[in-house]
Order: C-alpha cells, then sequence, then structure tokens
C-alpha cells in the first residue's frame, strides 16, 4: 500500500523525475492516514453499521459516505496543520488559544481515548466470547493483555506499530471482502439504497441509525494524531521539499480513508445482504454472528468474530500513540507507550467492570453505544480549536486554506455538533 501512496502522490509532472533522499524523506510521510484509518473501523463502527444494514437494508449507506467525507474533511484539516506549523494540535492550543478552551480540550479529549478504549476492550471481548465463551469481564482482561503485548514487541520503532496496525487492518479488510463475495449483494438494489437516503428523515429510528453512523466515525483524539505525527515527520524537511510532502501526506490520507469507507460500506452491505431478510432480530454483534453462521455459514462466523477482535486491537494501539501526543503537546512532557498503554487500558477495564456491576442487566453493546455517546461529547472540543487555528493566516502561511475550504469545515462542524447533541437527547432523554 505504500508503494501506491507513493505512486499516486509523485505522478505529477514536477515530482516525477526526485532524487532518492527526498523519496526517502516523502516515504516517511507515509502511514499516518492508515493509523488514522482504524478508528474508522473500530467496534463502535461495527455495532452501527450492521444495525444500519440489518435493520434497513442499503437506505443508509449514503449515510456511511457521508459520515467518510465529514472525516477526509477534518483529517486533511488536522495533517495540513501539522506540516504549516511543525507543531500538533495539542501544542497549538496550548499555546495559542484561551487556556479555559485548551484545558477543556485536553480533558475531553483524555476522556474520550479512555471511551474508545473502553469500546475496544468490550469489542474484543464480545469477539472472544463468540470464539471461546469466555464471559465478558475476562475478555476484557485478556483483550487488554493483548494490546499490551502488540505494543511491548513494537514500541522501538513507530513504523513497528503502523506495520501491526496495517496488517491487523488487513484482517478487517479481507474479512469483509469474504463476507462481502458469499453475501452476494445485488447491485440494483445498492442503487436504489442510494437514491432512497433521503428516506431517513422521515424515520425516526432510521434517523437515529445514520446519526450514529456520522457521529461515530470522526474520532476527536484521531485529530491530533494526525497533526502530531505529521508536524513531527515533516519539520525538518528543507522548504523546497514541503510542497511535494504535503501532496505525499494529503495522498496518503485519501487513499487510507477511502479503504477505510469501503470497509465501512462492506459492513453495512453484508449485514444488508444477508441479515435483513432472515426473519430474525439482528439488534447485537452477537446477533449478528449468529445470524451469519445461519446465512453464510460457520466459518464466515468464525471469521467475522477474528476480525473483529483485530479491529479492536488495531484501534487500541492507535488510542495510546494519540495519549502519548495529548501529554506531549497539553503536559509539556512525554509519554512512555508502555505506560500509557496500561493506563488506558486499565481505566476502561475499570470503567467496564463498575458499569457491569452497577447495571448487572446492561449488555455489551449498550456499554459500546455508551462510549459513542462520550466521543460525541468530546468531538467539538477538537473540531473547535482546530477550526479556529487552521483559519489563521499567519499561522498556516502558504498552506492555509482558501474561503470555500473554511466555509465548508465549519458547516461539517456544526453539522457534526448538532448530530451529537441530538444523538445524547435521544440517548438519555
Amino acid at each position: 500500500m505504500s508503494a501506491l501512496i507513493e505512486t499516486l502522490s509523485l505522478l505529477h509532472p514536477i515530482h516525477r523525475s526526485v532524487s532518492p533522499a527526498t523519496r526517502r524523506s516523502m516515504r516517511r510521510l507515509i502511514g499516518p492516514g492508515l493509523l488514522v484509518a482504524v478508528g474508522y473501523v473500530d467496534p463502535g463502527n461495527w455495532a452501527t453499521d450492521i444495525a444500519a444494514g440489518s435493520s434497513y437494508g442499503y437506505t443508509l449507506l449514503g449515510s456511511v459516505l457521508l459520515a467518510s467525507l465529514l472525516g477526509l474533511l477534518f483529517q486533511t484539516m488536522a495533517a495540513r496543520l501539522g506540516m504549516a506549523t511543525g507543531e500538533d494540535l495539542a501544542e497549538l492550543t496550548c499555546r495559542l488559544l484561551p487556556r479555559p478552551l485548551a484545558l477543556s480540550a485536553w480533558l475531553a479529549s483524555e476522556l474520550a481515548i479512555v471511551a474508545t478504549a473502553l469500546a475496544e476492550l468490550v469489542g474484543g471481548a464480545i469477539a472472544l466470547r463468540l470464539l471461546f465463551g469466555l464471559p465478558l469481564q475476562v475478555g476484557m482482561i485478556v483483550a487488554a493483555l493483548g494490546t499490551l503485548a502488540i505494543m511491548a514487541l513494537s514500541q522501538r520503532r513507530q513504523r513497528a506499530h503502523e506495520f501491526v496496525v496495517s496488517a491487523l487492518l488487513a484482517i478487517v479488510s479481507l474479512t469483509f471482502v469474504y463476507l462481502l463475495i458469499k453475501a452476494r449483494p445485488v447491485g440494483g438494489d445498492v442503487l436504489q439504497g442510494l437514491a432512497s437516503s433521503a428516506r431517513v428523515f422521515g424515520n425516526h429510528g432510521m434517523l437515529t441509525v445514520a446519526l450514529g453512523i456520522v457521529g461515530a466515525t470522526v474520532m476527536p483524539h484521531n485529530l491530533f494524531l494526525h497533526s502530531g505525527l505529521i508536524a513531527e515527520r515533516s519539520k525538518d524537511l528543507p522548504a523546497h521539499e514541503r510542497p511535494m510532502a504535503l501532496r505525499v501526506v494529503e495522498t496518503d490520507t485519501r487513499v487510507s480513508l477511502l479503504l477505510a469507507t469501503l470497509v465501512n460500506a462492506a459492513m453495512l452491505m453484508v449485514a444488508a445482504a444477508s441479515l435483513s431478510h432472515i426473519g430474525m432480530p439482528v439488534n447485537n454483534l452477537d446477533d449478528a454472528y449468529h445470524a451469519i453462521a445461519l446465512t453464510l455459514g460457520a466459518g464466515a462466523a468464525a471469521i467475522f468474530a477474528v476480525a473483529l477482535y483485530a479491529a479492536g486491537q488495531s484501534s487500541a494501539i492507535t488510542g495510546v500513540l494519540a495519549g502519548c501526543i495529548l501529554s506531549r503537546g497539553f503536559r509539556g512532557r512525554e509519554s512512555r507507550t508502555w505506560l500509557r498503554g496500561i493506563a488506558t487500558r486499565l481505566a476502561g477495564v475499570c470503567i467496564g467492570f463498575v458499569l457491569l456491576a452497577a447495571r448487572p442487566g446492561i449488555g455489551a453493546d449498550t456499554l459500546l453505544v455508551l462510549s459513542q455517546c462520550v466521543l460525541g461529547i468530546a468531538l467539538p472540543f477538537a473540531l473547535l480549536p482546530m477550526l479556529m487555528l487552521a483559519g489563521k493566516r499567519d499561522l498556516m502561511g502558504q498552506y492555509g486554506f482558501g474561503r470555500g475550504f473554511m466555509a465548508l469545515a465549519a458547516a461539517g462542524t456544526a453539522l457534526v455538533i448538532v448530530l451529537d447533541g441530538y444523538l445524547l437527547i435521544t440517548a438519555f432523554g
């Protein structure tokens, strides 16, 4: 995939004749997009995409595409902010914006990382329960230990993290290619679903699921992660290489998020093709597993569970990396990756155990929904500072965005805030 991104980035005639040293510099900028993309296929997205496809067929496929376009818009802004300034979003927020806003952004983002850790642990625990019959609490502990083991094996090199995440994302992607082939969706039905996307506004249940898809896709900590990775890798680039570097970064972002979009769309299409007409309710990931076993076979169901575990682990790694960037930017001190991993896993396990003990009847998928609500609360605290910083001409220099892009970003931010507010009202109202 790195070779594909490099080829696409250097297709422009002025970039075809570049030195080997420049190519090496450009290769260092390939990979952050992939780390960000795994946040788009985490267990929370699984729950919403499968609910959408199994309940409403292909009608909400347009919502998946809208969520992905919003994600591309915001991740492009985060990456260019890091490229233009040589600082990550956390550092810039702490240095240039009012202290109350910076403090709220930091606390909300830390809360989002813990909520994401909870979702990843619950998703991994569900997968282990489906595969081996482990109780949910035991599965959460095993999933946490699995994350720490992966981090320990790859902690010395950031490229090792990218390799592990790429491998896990490949498992998820190939799984849904396989399931899509098995499910055999009808092309005409897919197009009809896309054409009828406007029906979502006339159906309360459909609208709620659609808002869940959009609200759960853009992860607040991904914005800090992306800006930090790009700032770190581009800060020593000479001025004449920076236009090419920006092209590489934006190509990396587009290709990676396109892959994530296709996986999300495949999740919904598999659910729509194989789970929407079987005569049994599919209300959660357990139901989806059993329905896939019924319609596509036990082997397909087992592959589904393995991919769910891989999705949780890949997102867990990027959450830890994002936490390290938050510590460096807001607290001014480096945070060891392994220590961050232990802290977030421990917090996620403790919160999960407390919720399960306080409400014994609570389901695993309810915990996933709760984690997405927390992300919805935290998201504006990352989007608003980024929008304010990206609009500063003196800060962005020649890499500033045009008025059209900024207007689109402002509209997207307002839309996300409204959607997240609606989700919270329906969840707790």
